[in-house]
C-alpha cells in the first residue's frame, strides 16, 4: 500500500513538473510570438517610412519641376508683355487718351 502511495505521489510530482514545464514553454512561446509580432510591426513601419521618404522626394522633385516650368512660362509672358509695351506703349497711351477725350 505504501508502495502504491509512493508511486501515486511520484506520478503526481512528475505531472506537476510536466505541467510547470508546459507553462514555462507556453510563456516562452507567447513571449516569442510577441517579440516576432513587434519585429514584424517595426519592419513594416520602417519600410513604410522609407516609402514615404521616397514618395516625398519624388513629389518634391515633381513640384520643383512644375514650379520651374511655370516660372519660365511666366518669365516668357512677362518678357513678351514688356516687349509689346516697349513697341506699342506710346500708341496705346495715345489711343486711351484719345478715346477718353473724345467721349467728353
Amino acid at each position: 500500500m505504501e508502495e502504491m502511495i509512493a508511486k501515486i505521489i511520484e506520478m503526481d510530482k512528475k505531472a506537476r513538473e510536466m505541467n510547470e514545464k508546459a507553462q514555462k514553454t507556453k510563456l516562452s512561446y507567447e513571449n516569442e510570438v510577441l517579440l516576432t509580432k513587434e519585429k514584424i510591426k517595426n519592419d513594416y513601419l520602417e519600410r513604410a517610412n522609407k516609402r514615404i521618404a521616397i514618395n516625398q522626394q519624388t513629389a518634391q522633385k515633381r513640384a520643383d519641376e512644375k514650379l520651374s516650368a511655370i516660372t519660365q512660362k511666366n518669365q516668357a509672358v512677362s518678357e513678351s508683355l514688356e516687349k509689346a509695351y516697349a513697341e506699342n506703349g506710346d500708341k496705346w497711351v495715345n489711343e486711351i487718351v484719345s478715346r477718353v477725350t473724345e467721349n467728353k
